[in-house]
């Protein structure tokens, strides 16, 4: 089974590279954008900065206009956020859903 990481309406570039860099360390290499603030976030400085040495994940990584398309072919979702939300869904610790 592949991981796939989808990044919601990235607002700054050096999330992008930092995320990147953290994939490439523990193995992962399919990186989704939906949605990012900069149309041109994988080309800059500093996410390529960021990136240090994951540039190959940049590289793949693709940028997607809705959730639905970054989700296609998934068979498995955990989400996780910044910050708490007054919206959505419940939020239940990871190991409920797995018990």
């Amino acid at each position: 089974m592949r991981t796939r990481f989808i990044l919601i309406e990235t607002s700054h570039a050096g999330n992008v590279g930092s995320v990147a860099r953290a994939m490439k360390v523990m193995g992962f290499d399919d990186l989704v954008l939906v949605r990012p603030r900069w149309a041109d976030v994988l080309q800059r400085e500093e996410a390529l900065a960021l990136a240090s040495g994951a540039d190959d994940v940049l590289a793949r990584a693709r940028i997607v206009p809705t959730l639905d398309e970054a989700l296609d072919g998934v068979s498995h979702v955990c989400a996780t956020a910044m910050t708490p939300r007054d919206f959505g869904p419940p939020t239940v610790a990871p190991r409920a859903p797995l018990a």
